[in-house]
């Protein structure tokens, strides 16, 4: 197991700072966490920045899965998307057939969310797991991911961010849903365990 590097413990200690009065950990701030990761990988003169990220979008996705694999108009369809993801990142899934079993899952996640506010959730958990999959396949844009969600197109949304909303029951800025207890604890959680993950192993 490899230690927290103290520069990482650093930002996530300012980003505990940071939370809003509604629990959100705001993008900004999460950029701040890629750039200090990115800025160690340098340093350490690895090529683990891209590896870190996709892991840590992965460990996301899986933290809400459940809540996709509970409802009643869904499969193992995001499981496999997942587990494909991961066998990608060892070398064992070619990225052709990632990508098309990911533009696969992006129409049974769209048909969630068409049907109705009862699916919203599960839909959001889709997303996590078809963003999780992107940061797989495609370095991460540094332009994008700083600004608010709420002015960014949401195919470009990270799977944190849509795995928050699948945690908490949805957006800061919809009136009437979303527990912001819970949100907080899901960017808590995000800050204590799924940042830390990433120095367990790199492989």
């Amino acid at each position: 197991m490899n230690a927290l590097p103290e520069a990482i413990k650093q930002v996530l200690e300012e980003c505990r700072l940071s939370f809003t009065p509604r629990g959100e950990l705001p993008a900004s701030d999460r950029l701040k966490i890629y750039k200090k990761i990115e800025e160690f990988c340098d340093r350490e003169n690895t090529n683990y920045f891209h590896y870190r990220m996709a892991k840590l979008e992965l460990t996301c996705a899986w933290k809400v899965l459940n809540i996709l694999e509970s409802g009643d108009l869904t499969d193992n369809s995001a499981r496999e998307l997942l587990e494909l993801a991961e066998g990608f990142l060892r070398g064992e899934v070619e990225e052709k057939e990632l990508e098309e079993r990911r533009s696969y899952f992006y129409t049974e996640a769209e048909d969630l969310m068409d049907n109705g506010e009862k699916y919203f959730t599960a839909g959001y958990v889709g997303f996590a797991c078809i963003a999780a999959v992107f940061a797989v396949l495609c370095e991460l844009d540094f332009d994008i991911v700083g600004k608010p969600e709420i002015e960014v197109d949401y195919e470009d949304w990270m799977a944190c961010f849509y795995a928050s909303m699948a945690y908490c029951g949805g957006a800061t800025w919809e009136k009437g849903v979303g527990d912001d207890l819970k949100r907080r604890e899901f960017w808590e959680w995000f800050l204590n365990e799924a940042v830390p993950s990433l120095w367990v192993s790199k492989k």
